[in-house]
């Protein structure tokens, strides 16, 4: 009988998000259980964060991502030098060279497939 336990995934909170709950914890009057509820993580993982993040320290700067510009590039038309496939193999002192036509790829993938395994 084999029993399926689910999979924990460790979860990663931004720096951002970190510096908030401590900065909300720190307000008079609010509890860190209560934010910490409120966010969905565990308090005593909120305490860690105010010792990580002291009042006095300066808390860390998040770069902002870069922005995505859309470019359109041309699609290069480079004529194939040789109309081959072209191997060199060597093991020890065996030395092959191989030529396969380029017309015939598929087949030649799957002959180094088989041969390779």
């Amino acid at each position: 009988m084999t029993i399926a336990l689910p999979v924990r995934h460790r979860r990663n909170h931004s720096i951002e998000f970190k510096t908030d709950l401590v900065t909300m914890c720190r307000q008079p009057g609010i509890s860190v259980s209560a934010v910490a509820l409120e966010n969905g993580v565990n308090a005593n993982q909120v305490r860690r964060w105010m010792k990580q993040f002291p009042v006095d320290a300066k808390l860390p700067v998040v770069p902002t991502p870069a922005k995505l510009v859309p470019i359109q590039v041309e699609p290069v038309n480079a004529s194939p030098t040789n109309e081959d496939i072209q191997f060199d193999i060597r093991r020890g002192a065996t030395r092959m060279n191989i030529r396969w036509p380029l017309d015939k790829a598929e087949v030649c993938a799957q002959w180094l497939g088989a041969w390779l395994k």
